[in-house]
């Protein structure tokens, strides 16, 4: 475990110490929780967005760009670009959905 200074309200201050630990923790872990919820929404949302082209192109992203014709149209560029960007973020919030379970255990 990590340890970091953190400001508090001085009545939080002049509480013993073992008590300080345990209202910060327990806030820690219900701003965790709630912002899960959140990530959560946001990754099924763009999960969606990523299977809507996978639907519609009928492969994943990486066989589309493996397929990606040098003389592709203005569409398919720019579909490349936003399902790229789909998929980093669904990345990237897996990722941060899978260290907040951790906290959580």
């Amino acid at each position: 475990m990590r340890t970091i200074t953190l400001k508090v309200p001085n009545m939080l201050a002049d509480i013993y110490k073992s008590e300080q630990e345990t209202i910060l923790e327990s806030a820690i872990r219900h701003v965790v929780f709630s912002r899960l919820g959140e990530k959560k929404e946001k990754y099924k949302e763009v999960a969606k967005k990523v299977a809507d082209f996978e639907k519609r192109y009928g492969m994943t992203l990486k066989e589309f760009v493996k397929s990606f014709p040098e003389d592709a149209d203005m569409t398919k560029h720019e579909d490349w670009v936003e399902w790229n960007h789909y998929e980093e973020v669904k990345n990237r919030l897996g990722l941060l959905i899978q260290k907040l379970e951790q906290i959580g255990e």
